[in-house]
């Protein structure tokens, strides 16, 4: 198959990276050329793959352009769309005049906090998880805007990331495969994009750990009464030990929310991160949080594997993709 690719403002392509990951803060992508007539600020897309089958699959803003001498070549590194969240720092031009809210939804509080950098092409889910009640109130004033939609999402377990095509979403996307069962809102049922068999896979390590493991979820919030622990027995930790993470944010104005910040991260945290690493034949539908199928006998998986990250790499060797899975 014939390597493809068409990357805005860059002509002699020599190497092309893309990398999303459900960790990060945005998706970065990198491009080696000779010749370029981009500038800092503008957009950029990268179309790769194959003739036959090619698609863009990152989006973004130029953010630094480096020229190589005597090679002659230049160095574009881009991130998508949440970048302008990342580079805005909200400062109120008078102290008295901070963005302030109450009584409302999350989802409601992340798009406004967005729109103030200028984003609005915004998708979320329902979370039924209300804010700055009972005298509390959200006060958004000296922070970055991703930093505070960020927080606003880890209450809740929830994600914050810039798709493909340069929506910001907002949704319950655990960083394993979802079985529609937890009766949290927005849990829906994964289903696979596609399978890996050992005939697209080219290399395997496969580890477990309970690192990320805890079992102790502690909630202090700012409202009367908004104050919570939910833990539970591990049986990867030693009899009667727990492994603690606290969560503290005055916007948490009762103890229903309270309860909901607990319950919901003890789900995301008290269990076993089961991690493989694969390198597989260039295709274009992989993409961080997405959810696979992964056959391979030597190392016994057979199972559908979550896509907590994803690199693209196209250069003069071909086309592969660079999978971080959770199992």
């Amino acid at each position: 198959m014939k390597i493809y690719q068409s990357i805005t403002g860059c002509t002699g392509v020599l190497s092309a990276d893309i990398n999303e990951s459900h960790g990060s803060s945005a998706a970065t992508a990198s491009v080696t050329c000779r010749t370029s007539t981009l500038s800092i600020g503008d957009a950029i897309s990268f179309d790769i793959g194959y003739t036959d089958d090619h698609a863009v699959i990152f989006s973004g803003f130029v953010k630094q352009i480096e020229r190589q001498v005597p090679e002659n070549t230049y160095t574009i590194t881009a991130q998508d769309a949440m970048v302008r969240a990342l580079d805005y720092f909200i400062a109120p031009d008078n102290p008295d005049e901070a963005f302030v809210r109450t009584n409302i939804s999350s989802e409601a509080l992340v798009g406004e906090v967005l729109a103030l950098a200028g984003i609005t092409n915004y998708s979320y889910q329902t979370t039924y998880y209300t804010l700055a009640v009972n005298g509390t109130e959200a006060k958004v004033s000296l922070i970055g805007c991703y930093d505070y939609c960020k927080s606003i999402a880890d209450l809740i377990a929830w994600n914050l990331w810039a798709d493909r095509d340069g929506t910001i979403q907002f949704r319950n996307r655990k960083p394993y495969v979802m079985t529609g069962d937890s009766q949290q809102p927005g849990d829906i049922a994964d289903t696979s994009i596609l399978t890996l068999t050992v005939a697209t896979m080219e290399d395997i390590v496969h580890r477990v750990s309970e690192e990320d493991l805890r079992n102790r979820v502690v909630v202090w919030g700012g409202g009367e009464g908004s104050n919570y622990t939910a833990s539970a027995v591990s049986p990867y930790l030693p009899a009667g030990f727990y492994k603690s993470i606290l969560f503290s944010n005055a916007i948490i104005g009762n103890t229903e929310m309270a309860q909901k910040t607990a319950d919901y991260n003890l789900a995301l945290y008290n269990r076993l991160t089961t991690r493989a690493s694969i390198t597989a034949l260039g295709d274009t539908t992989l993409q961080a949080r997405t959810v696979i199928t992964v056959v391979e006998a030597t190392t016994g998986i057979n199972q559908d594997a979550y896509v907590y990250g994803c690199q693209h790499r196209i250069d003069s060797s071909g086309y592969i993709c660079s999978l971080e899975l959770r199992l």
